[in-house]
């Protein structure tokens, strides 16, 4: 079964693998920045933001040399700023501590800044070809679905979890982890998907444990997950997450850097309804981005004035 499964996910790949400008180069550095900025951001974006990125930071060492306000200022149009700050740091460590050679081990990528289990494996396995799973919410929901006939991305418990890397890795081709982990890739998010999965195109449809419980039940047979909640205010009568408008100061602020400006035309910069009585939530978000590193800002009076972080 596990044979089967490599093979005919490698077949369909063979004619359906999407053209990614990460893939015709798969350096470490290359997989590193698409991996880190595909964590929160949609393909489409990605591949003209890495494009842009690569030609103004196109090696490591370029990165870890530049100043903390140039890589925020290049991530502009990623969202969830904070990844840009942590591929920072990890760019320096890797040039002061490993002579600007992205580790190869498990061990040693772990204990780098923004680098967590998935992301080394992605590395291990699309830079390194080494047989190491890289498993996302994608890849947990193929190999729930199609093993073991259960709609679970989310992650699980320790021991589930241990249980799944190892089923992942059973599956691995020799010396194809690179071919096999893009395939997964594309298969999840062409096939597998979450909430409209075709099984009715799947090559898997004959052997998957999952298919005949869809079949029956449709979308009843598919996970709900609760919406995560966030803290927030109301834009226009919409609740927006308070993240959105520390991303919307974080664009303020590169198109500003240095400037001084009333709050009023901050709050309205970012909320289109804002109001004097909500200042204070407004600096909230402002002093929010400066624990986080990514912005630092003075008030006097009515007025406040703005920089990107700095080293």
């Amino acid at each position: 079964m596990k044979k089967e499964f490599a093979a005919t996910i490698l077949n369909w790949y063979a004619s359906n693998k999407r053209a990614l400008p990460w893939r015709s180069n798969p350096t470490p550095y290359h997989v590193l920045i698409s991996e880190i900025m595909l964590q929160q951001t949609q393909v489409p974006r990605v591949i003209e933001k890495f494009k842009e990125f690569i030609t103004l930071f196109p090696t490591l060492q370029h990165l870890a040399h530049a100043s903390k306000a140039e890589v925020i200022h290049a991530w502009s149009g990623l969202g969830y700023n904070r990844r840009a700050l942590l591929l920072h740091q990890f760019a320096k460590v890797v040039v002061a501590k490993h002579q600007g050679i992205i580790p190869k081990t498990v061990a040693e990528l772990q204990h780098l800044p923004g680098i967590g289990p998935y992301t080394t494996g992605a590395i291990l396995s699309f830079a390194y070809n080494l047989p190491a799973p890289a498993v996302d919410v994608n890849v947990r929901r193929m190999y729930q679905r199609y093993f073991n006939g259960l709609d679970q991305g989310l992650p699980m418990g320790v021991a589930e979890e241990k249980k799944l890397y190892a089923l992942v890795k059973s599956t691995i081709p020799d010396h194809k982890s690179r071919e096999f982990h893009n395939a997964l890739m594309d298969f999840g998010s062409l096939l597998c998907t979450r909430d409209t999965p075709r099984c009715g195109n799947c090559p898997l449809q004959q052997s998957c444990k999952f298919f005949p419980r869809f079949r029956k039940n449709k979308t009843n047979a598919l996970f709900q997950s609760e919406k995560r909640k966030e803290s927030g205010v109301k834009e226009n009568g919409r609740f927006i997450p308070n993240r959105i408008f520390r991303g919307k100061i974080v664009e303020f602020v590169r198109r500003n850097d240095g400037k001084t400006v009333a709050l009023p035309v901050l709050g309205k910069a970012i909320k289109q309804d804002y109001s004097s009585p909500e200042r204070t939530w407004l600096l909230q978000l402002c002093t929010k981005l400066q624990h986080e590193g990514l912005i630092t800002f003075s008030c006097q009076g009515s007025s406040i004035r703005l920089f990107l972080a700095k080293d």
